[in-house]
């Protein structure tokens, strides 16, 4: 249980340091993945309270969302 809050307070410390608004983009399986090796520098940025895994950029703002379920789903 502590382990959640503290992800959920480091995913809105994360989120807060910029002074423009974060621009959240869900996305799918495939470009999540193409995402995570692309040379992009992206950090991740999960919420773990809603099942989320997220990827930050941090010079933009960007915020790729995609649920966890969908993440692992064989399905394509």
């Amino acid at each position: 249980m502590i382990r959640n809050v503290e992800l959920i307070r480091w995913r809105q410390l994360r989120l807060q340091q910029f002074t423009s608004e974060v621009k959240q983009h869900r996305v799918g399986r495939d470009e999540f993945y193409a995402l995570m090796v692309s040379r992009r520098p992206l950090e991740r940025c999960d919420d773990a309270s809603v099942h989320g895994r997220g990827l930050l950029d941090p010079r933009t703002g960007d915020l790729f969302d995609i649920d966890e379920m969908d993440l692992h789903s064989s399905a394509r």
